[in-house]
């Protein structure tokens, strides 16, 4: 016996799968916003430790950052730290800690580590400074 009541070709099923396709549309764009700015830094992320391309990547970064800061849009977790240690990385240890304190300011959570980080630099500027120093003992005592 065949059941007339689910054919497809029923005009009031088809409406209601339409409405029920149309909601559930209308629902899915309704998401909420993202509280960060990513901008570029999963992209970033992705250029610098999986296609290796370095170059690109800090590009990306420094734009997430320029453009959010500009914009007074929140910085995503760890894109100052990310900055601070690419500027580390160039021999800027005082742009470093910088924006390390700026990551431990806006993200109360990453102090722990932050803070250890800041405290390695200056742990390496205190001991670059102790090599210095002997090496001027030793150039000061053999000029007449």
């Amino acid at each position: 016996m065949k059941n007339d009541h689910y054919s497809l070709s029923d005009p009031e099923r088809i409406y209601s799968r339409f409405l029920v396709l149309v909601v559930a549309m209308g629902l899915a764009g309704c998401g909420a916003p993202s509280i960060y700015h990513w901008g570029r830094f999963e992209d970033g992320l992705h250029d610098r430790y999986v296609s290796q391309n370095h170059p690109q990547a800090d590009a990306y970064l420094l734009e997430t950052i320029t453009k959010a800061e500009q914009e007074n849009l929140r910085i995503p977790p760890g894109a100052y730290a990310d900055y601070g240690f690419l500027l580390f990385k160039r021999g800027d240890r005082e742009g470093a800690i910088a924006y390390f304190e700026k990551e431990k300011r806006i993200f109360p959570e990453s102090d722990a580590f932050m803070t250890k980080l800041i405290e390695r630099i200056k742990q390496k500027e205190s001991d670059s400074a102790e090599k210095q120093q002997p090496q001027a003992a030793i150039t000061q005592g053999t000029q007449p």
